[in-house]
């Protein structure tokens, strides 16, 4: 590889590592914090916790559309991209944590509910998409950005003792709910309610790097890999190889097929007082299952041994994807393992709890608590965030206005604002922080729904 050869990836490579952490423009998983709380009950609080089914403030609840998109990173807030816009051949200097990006996207499409008598049902169609960076070790990203913009000789030493992970994947989801009343008194509400989800997997794509260990060495014309050990995970769909250079966010959602189910459950608790509800809360646990990729996906397991003071060119890796693989292990440093059954990709498992407390009929504030109960670091594994929501609303009649505070795995802390009157609604969890360029996380969600009927 001559100079300008060499100068070229090295730019190249510092720009795909720019876009990856921070220009990830899509887009958490039903990420409806804030609005999903109102005193409006519709078809997004179902989505939420399926009991809240039966507490529908009309009789039919209709979705003409929701959409939500989210950025959240630890690594950069966006004061620091102010202060410093050219800072990203240094980005890594300085993390003693591993660098996490998240990026969700929903959209949620025509969907109805009705309540006949103690019994409520529904139907749902949604489009969701991620695009993660999970773990990514920061000497690793030093070590990458360093030899892609130093013209000197260096190395550096990498010890990853855990698998870090980028992966995207975009699919659909078509839902029936059904939900039930057990009791409703004047003082009292308890019901209970389940979501059933067709899944439709569109494109996956995930590379997973475990138990890393290596010298990275670059010299004034080549970038060598020695003492080094460990795995690879790649696996994508083989269609993106002849897909004629069309965007990501194309591919994630093409030839969309059913190939897998999942489920959510769910419990709702009312106090009234006065004849109206008091204090409302739910428990609900969502994304029991799991779906299985298409058939032209492509999944292989690397495992690396280089001994020490034996050196693997990487700057000599060059055609597609077969073509490296066979270089990779004609070196004898490497070997293959071709999976042969069907890559099960398995759904964040998230469990949360919430309540509504409302002194007035003018104010209510509101908690939302989300645990995931999966590990995101496991291959076929998608990541669901941590996260801890407080939302005081003042309610104006048909008018409503919130400001959702957010304690969130990757982002830290972030503050938003919102509106809703009637079935329309618009906000985000981060507006406030972001105004003042002190958020990590970037993010924005609307809606518009109708309900007709009075319920009996």
């Amino acid at each position: 590889m001559d100079a300008k050869q060499q100068g070229t990836m090295k730019k190249t490579t510092v720009a795909i590592l720019f876009f990856i952490l921070l220009t990830s423009t899509v887009v958490a998983q039903q990420g409806y914090f804030g609005i999903q709380n109102s005193q409006r009950k519709g078809m997004i609080n179902a989505l939420m916790n399926p009991a809240e089914l039966n507490q529908f403030s009309k009789k039919v609840e209709v979705s003409f559309f929701a959409a939500d998109a989210a950025l959240s990173n630890n690594v950069l807030t966006f004061r620091d991209i102010l202060d410093d816009p050219d800072q990203f051949e240094t980005i890594f200097q300085g993390i003693s944590e591993p660098a996490n990006v998240r990026t969700d996207f929903s959209i949620l499409g025509p969907s109805v509910g009705v309540r006949v008598d103690k019994w409520s049902f529904g139907f749902t169609s949604q489009l969701k998409g991620k695009a993660d960076i999970i773990d990514f070790n920061p000497d690793l990203g030093d070590a990458i950005v360093v030899n892609s913009s130093a013209g000197g000789d260096n190395q550096t030493g990498l010890n990853i003792p855990y698998n870090q992970r980028l992966n995207a994947i975009g699919w659909m989801e078509l839902g029936l709910m059904a939900g039930t009343s057990i009791i409703n008194s004047d003082l009292h509400g308890l019901s209970v309610g389940g979501h059933f989800k067709l899944l439709l997997p569109g494109t996956y794509a995930n590379i997973g790097l475990d138990q890393i260990q290596a010298t990275l060495v670059n010299e004034a014309d080549q970038i060598s890999l020695t003492d080094a050990s460990g795995s690879l995970n790649l696996s994508y769909d083989e269609r993106w190889n002849n897909s004629n250079g069309t965007a990501l966010e194309q591919n994630l959602w093409r030839h969309l097929s059913p190939n897998g189910f999942a489920l959510d459950l769910g419990v709702s608790y009312q106090l009234k007082s006065f004849g109206r509800t008091f204090l409302n809360s739910g428990l609900s646990v969502r994304n029991l299952g799991r779906m299985t990729a298409p058939q032209d996906q492509f999944t292989r397991n690397y495992t690396m041994n280089i001994p020490q003071n034996e050196f693997f060119r990487i700057d000599n890796l060059e055609g597609d994807f077969d073509e490296i693989e066979q270089q990779l292990v004609e070196s004898g440093y490497f070997t293959v393992e071709r999976e042969l059954s069907q890559t099960k990709i398995r759904l964040p498992r998230l469990l949360a709890a919430y309540v509504e407390f409302s002194p007035f009929s003018t104010f209510q504030v509101s908690l939302y608590a989300q645990k995931r109960l999966t590990d995101e670091n496991r291959n076929q594994y998608l990541s669901g965030p941590d996260l801890l929501v407080l939302t005081p609303r003042l309610i104006l009649g048909k008018l409503e206005l919130y400001s959702p505070w957010m304690q969130h795995q990757i982002a830290g802390l972030s503050g938003g604002f919102g509106l809703q009157y009637g079935g329309f609604f618009i906000g985000s969890h981060s507006l406030i922080t972001g105004l003042i360029a002190d958020s990590k996380r970037a993010d924005f969600h609307a809606g518009l729904s109708w309900g007709f009927g009075r319920n009996d």
